[in-house]
């Protein structure tokens, strides 16, 4: 048991890191499970547990249910940064007293409060009841394990705890496929065959020729992360042998070929307006990879589906009309850039998505830009906030996704 709760965590937390998915509660959450299957491997190898790492997943997975909070909620910035700041410190209290576990418990309690009473208030309740349901279990068999408890014995503990976190995965897993709008079923289930096979093969000749539990252990890791992690490691090797035009082409293709198991196949006469906006939404922050607007269901729009003949060719005929409708946004003018309320939807597509402008990194090369850009990117850091730019580009992509449902 401990060897497969070890290999599919590592494998679903692996696979969670390797979807590239921009949303830190994915990526926390998989940390989380990589995490659980470190403790497992120190229980293998060395028959302990060692009580620093069974903290990290509960530690995590704070940090994930405070990231699934709405953005316009106020305290969601205050609590992260108090996340951030307390999390080490409070797990070296707990190696000095574990009753200090008794507090990440609460903790934990109170985020799966917050995620109830989203499950209450937003349109996806459903969704959101779900990881709720999963986040008490979760709660609930962490602190089985790290409270000074002896109500049942810690290897059942791990593994309840295991079981749990496989199941918040997989929620997290849907709930991330479904903000992008992707289809999540084909991708997952070819991911694990595919780790399954390998990670087997390797198993079978590691039992055959030796009796080694190390051996084991060691052959099923490399099985699973070579494969799961397979397109990275080619890119890496294509780095090693070929040139940059080559390169690029290779990992675009190669990008292409795995976003297409998660492309949905929803149809636009399937979607309401808010659906469909929220679609164009995440589109217009793909504007600049072609893979990843292969895989949005805007594709399989009729006016798209006329221009390509295949994945390619449909992401770059999307791409070009999102970009014409960026364009509708252009005041009429003469100028290039302005500052005037009619110029910020405009502003507010135009430089970020399709010029590739990042106002708020704290370092921007202005030796690349023209005058035009270089007087955006300054207007942009001294007179928009964040918030504010967000909040534009909702209201932008609104007004895109109008643009393209007439065409």
């Amino acid at each position: 048991m401990e060897l497969f709760l070890y290999s599919f965590t590592l494998w679903l937390g692996a696979y969670l890191l390797a979807r590239g998915s921009e949303k830190t509660s994915v990526q926390l959450t998989a940390w989380g499970l990589i995490a659980y299957a470190l403790a497992l491997a120190s229980q293998i190898l060395f028959n302990q547990f060692i009580v620093i790492i069974l903290l990290i997943p509960a530690l995590l997975w704070i940090g994930a249910a405070l990231h699934l909070l709405p953005e316009e909620d106020q305290s969601r910035s205050v609590l992260i940064r108090i996340w951030m700041v307390s999390s080490i410190p409070l797990a070296i209290l707990t190696l000095v007293s574990p009753w200090f576990a008794a507090l990440i418990i609460l903790i934990l309690l109170l985020c799966t409060g917050l995620i109830t009473k989203l499950a209450l208030r937003e349109k996806h309740r459903n969704t959101y009841a779900l990881l709720a349901v999963i986040a008490l279990f979760v709660t609930l068999s962490a602190g089985l394990l790290i409270l000074p408890l002896s109500w049942i014995p810690i290897r059942w503990s791990m593994a309840l705890l295991g079981f749990d976190l496989v199941f918040l995965g997989i929620a997290i897993t849907a709930w991330d496929a479904f903000e992008v709008g992707e289809s999540m079923r084909a991708h997952l289930e070819g991911s694990f065959i595919s780790a399954l096979y390998y990670a087997g093969a390797l198993a079978l000749i590691a039992s055959l020729f030796s009796d080694s539990v190390t051996l084991l252990f060691i052959l099923l890791t490399f099985g699973i992360l070579t494969q799961t992690f397979s397109n990275s490691i080619q890119s890496w090797l294509d780095h090693l042998t070929l040139s940059q035009g080559l390169i690029e082409e290779r990992q675009a293709l190669r990008q292409t070929a795995d976003v297409l198991p998660r492309r949905s196949t929803l149809e636009s006469a399937d979607l309401n307006e808010e659906e469909f906006t929220r679609l164009t939404r995440r589109a217009l922050s793909h504007l600049g990879d072609l893979p990843k607007l292969a895989a949005s269901p805007l594709v399989n729009l009729p006016i798209v589906q006329v221009r390509g003949t295949n994945s390619l060719d449909r992401a770059q005929a999307l791409k070009s009309l999102l970009t014409q409708s960026i364009q509708k946004l252009k005041p009429n003018s003469e100028l290039e850039f302005g500052v005037t309320d009619e110029w910020r939807f405009y502003n507010a597509l135009h430089f970020p998505y399709v010029l590739g402008l990042k106002p708020y990194t704290r370092r921007a090369d202005y030796d690349t830009l023209d005058e035009t850009a270089r007087a955006a990117l300054d207007w942009f850091q001294t007179s928009v906030p964040e918030r504010t730019l967000h909040n534009w580009q909702n209201a932008a992509a609104k007004l895109v996704a109008e643009d393209l449902k007439k065409k």
